[in-house]
């Protein structure tokens, strides 16, 4: 029977010591914010682990490193498209890399995907018993006792530097002292005290370099008690212009409401750790997963994905509402891609990037926007290059092109 619960109830250090304690083969999956990492165990050992947070992926993580460049990573990810390889394989023929370093990287890597999990208080974990081989799994071999060692240094370190990077809108701007020595030696350093300009708050600063919340905020906090940089005020990351959701009925019209088949609900508790009692797995509401059910099936993915991300924010352990939401988020993405978002289209701006700078924008559309100034990349290479899930680089593009932030055009194809 699978154990499952919720990271702010039962620790991860505590779920950890019981896995390693109790000598446990099998598979660990947390979820946080749509995204989950998966830590596989064999007899009370640490064997592999994968992640589908953008920021540990390949390529990203390269990128935060200073190792490639946008430009390498989207190159690399269109040869993989035909050629199937996995994108360490190919950076290492493209001559990004060597075998050496791929394998240092590779190690590296996954280490910062299992401690980064000490990040994460709220979040959905699931335990199940036997071995399984996923997808994008690295072996490592890792006893739990030092994972959880280091885990306590790294949360240690993260209550540290939340007393003072404790909202994401913060901005900072340098104060003109030179910085740590040190910091000119290290290619992330680099690019985190480049994307210090005084306008970019921290959430705009963790997609410009491409890297996770810790790392970037460890080393904003270290300039900052250096004196190299200041906080200089904060900024709202909250749309003003979006509207407020109605209940989730009145998106169907008195027609349609009571109608249609009732989704299967998740009847799954919570099993205990240690003996310990938990509560029951809560469920979404009901009457929202009936109607954004009716809302796909009459092809209005965008209505339903609104209702299912409401519904995910305060319940995201109910395994109803997480199928129904990958099936939402799935259409979306194809729908997108037929109509509002073809892979080949070119995106550009309107108008100067410079006469946007009064725009209300997110720190999604700030990053986007910046990539799109060039004018000279489609909304394929745009995804590949963006750390966030396609879901979000999609919705986002759609909503800044139907706001005339940007335009689509056919790509300009060279004459022999």
């Amino acid at each position: 029977m699978p154990v499952q619960g919720n990271l702010s109830t039962m620790s991860l250090t505590e779920i950890l010591q019981w896995l390693g304690n109790a000598g446990k083969t099998g598979t660990l999956s947390v979820e946080r914010n749509k995204v989950v990492k998966q830590i596989l165990l064999r007899e009370g050992r640490v064997i592999a682990c994968s992640s589908q947070e953008p920021s540990d992926m390949l390529g990203h993580f390269l990128v935060s490193r200073g190792r490639i460049s946008e430009e390498t990573l989207r190159a690399a990810l269109e040869r993989q498209r035909t050629e199937k390889f996995h994108l360490g394989a190919l950076l290492v023929s493209m001559g990004a890399l060597t075998e050496e370093d791929l394998g240092r990287i590779l190690e590296d890597k996954s280490q910062e995907t299992i401690f980064g999990l000490f990040e994460w208080e709220d979040a959905e974990f699931r335990y199940v018993d036997g071995e399984t081989v996923g997808a994008h799994i690295y072996p490592v071999d890792m006893r739990v006792e030092d994972i959880l060692l280091r885990g306590a240094q790294r949360w240690d370190e993260i209550r540290r530097i939340r007393q003072v990077f404790d909202d994401p809108g913060i901005v900072l701007q340098l104060t003109g002292k030179s910085p740590p020595s040190e910091v000119l030696k290290n290619r992330m350093a680099q690019r985190i005290l480049n994307s210090v300009d005084g306008e970019r708050t921290v959430a705009e600063i963790l997609l410009n370099v491409h890297a996770s919340e810790y790392l970037v905020t460890k080393f904003l906090y270290r300039l900052h008690m250096a004196g190299v940089a200041e906080i200089i005020g904060r900024r709202s990351l909250e749309r003003k212009d979006e509207p407020v959701l109605p209940p989730a009925e009145d998106l169907l019209g008195p027609v349609a409401k009571g109608a249609g088949e009732t989704p299967a609900r998740s009847a799954r508790s919570a099993v205990a750790v240690a003996a310990r009692p938990a509560a029951p797995t809560l469920i979404a509401n009901k009457g929202d997963l009936e109607v954004a059910s009716r809302l796909l099936n009459r092809g209005d993915f965008e209505a339903a994905l609104d209702i299912l991300d409401r519904a995910y924010k305060s319940q995201p352990g109910d395994e109803s509402l997480r199928r129904l939401l990958a099936e939402a988020e799935a259409a979306f993405i194809d729908k997108a891609q037929k109509h509002y978002l073809p892979a080949t289209k070119m995106v550009s701006l309107p108008r100067p990037l410079s006469s946007l700078s009064g725009e209300a924008l997110t720190p999604n559309e700030v990053f986007l926007l910046s990539r799109i100034d060039n004018g000279s990349w489609d909304v394929r290479s745009i995804i590949q290059i963006t750390p966030l899930r396609e879901i979000d680089v999609l919705r986002t593009l759609k909503k800044m092109r139907e706001k005339g932030l940007i335009e689509l055009k056919d790509p300009v194809h060279s004459v022999l």
